[in-house]
């Protein structure tokens, strides 16, 4: 059976590609390339102020005696 789409080879194919587009970029010149593509996406700008509730939770004691 074979996939119609496999995310993970598609995402190391992107990542070597971005790797070699930065190839030679500093650490800030990387963030700023990020910022301005992230600045025109329209999906992340329609989501970039969304905020997850925290789920509350009760406190967990840890033991290391088996049961």
């Amino acid at each position: 059976m074979s996939k119609a789409f496999d995310a993970v080879a598609f995402m190391r194919r992107r990542r070597e590609e971005i790797d070699r587009e930065d190839e030679g970029l500093s650490w800030e010149e990387r963030a700023r390339k990020t910022r301005e593509l992230l600045s025109k996406d329209p999906l992340w700008l329609r989501l970039k102020h969304r905020v997850a509730e925290a789920v509350p939770t009760e406190p967990t004691a840890v033991s290391d005696k088996p049961r």
